[in-house]
């Protein structure tokens, strides 16, 4: 049986190969619009020129929109069993979108081939979060698939270890969140008035939460280790994902190690849809707890 493993474009992965050679992974982008301009978020975006074009003062409306129900079908047409993370629910269509392109394609499937029941599979995670968060879960989902577990054993421990990952949000600039909705006006003026980074992360049902300002790289970092300890991080697998700051996401890498230095820490810099959303120098970081290791 033929496997594929489909996100979208929240996940920053730009190349990723799976274990098992009889895995392929692939992407539904999400579109970025400036000025009635669209950042398409494949893997040929030129990032920095979609960050110049939103950040510029001269642009005066700017959004996202989430892949259709046909970007997620024809990726769920290319395998037997075909596994799809996407971004929140919460926080996008993508999801919906994806649970429509479900039914399109196993619907096709059917008709065309009625008496093999059960000859493809299709599963949607809702990711809870963006960014890091999707990468730690396909980080699993691929060991899964690699280990030969069946359909119905990978989607039962992808939703069993889903509710136990963590994801951190850490921003300077919330202009984004606030106009898409995202994020309260109140908190993301107070915080830009006081030149403050905002550290957030997600409700149980998705929802984007403030967990409260920091300001300056230590007491960032304090705050942040001193959640990872909260949620019961024991060294695992982390992700951490950057707008154009590699060098602090570097020094963050360090501090964990510092703790926890059998940590396996993965660093990636952010495609489109997570640049327009943290903006520059923003930082995201996912992990597992230690119940799931």
């Amino acid at each position: 049986m033929s496997w594929c493993i489909a996100a979208d474009s929240s996940c920053n992965f730009l190349s990723f190969t799976p274990t098992s050679p009889d895995c392929i992974y692939g992407v539904a982008p999400l579109s970025i619009l400036v000025d009635g301009v669209e950042y398409v978020d494949s893997d040929d975006l030129s990032v920095q020129e979609l960050i110049a074009a939103f950040t510029s003062p001269h642009a005066m409306s700017t959004s996202s929109a989430c892949p259709s129900p046909g970007d997620w079908a024809k990726l769920m047409r290319s395998a037997d069993n075909v596994i799809c993370v996407t971004i929140g629910s919460k926080t996008s269509g993508s999801y919906d979108c994806a649970l429509t392109a479900k039914q399109i394609v196993m619907d096709e499937y059917e008709s065309l081939h009625p008496d093999q029941e059960g000859g493809k599979r299709i599963h949607v995670i809702d990711s809870k979060g963006a960014g890091a968060q999707l990468e730690v879960l396909i980080h699993r989902l691929d060991s899964y698939i690699a280990q030969g577990l069946s359909f119905d054993e990978i989607v039962s421990n992808m939703e069993a270890f889903i509710e136990t990952t963590h994801v951190y949000y850490s921003l300077s600039s919330f202009d984004n969140l606030v106009k898409a909705g995202r994020l309260p006006r109140l908190v993301g003026t107070l915080a830009s008035k006081l030149n403050i980074r905002l550290l957030g992360s997600t409700a149980a049902d998705g929802a984007l939460r403030a967990v409260g300002p920091t300001r300056g790289e230590k007491k960032t970092f304090k705050k942040i280790i001193d959640c990872l300890v909260h949620d019961n991080f024991g060294g695992g697998v982390v992700y951490i994902d950057h707008v154009n700051n590699e060098p602090t996401a570097l020094l963050l890498k360090q501090e964990i190690v510092n703790i926890w230095p059998e940590a396996e820490i993965h660093i990636c810099a952010c495609r489109g849809l997570c640049s327009y959303y943290a903006e520059v120098s923003g930082i995201i970081i996912a992990f597992e707890s230690e119940t799931q290791r």
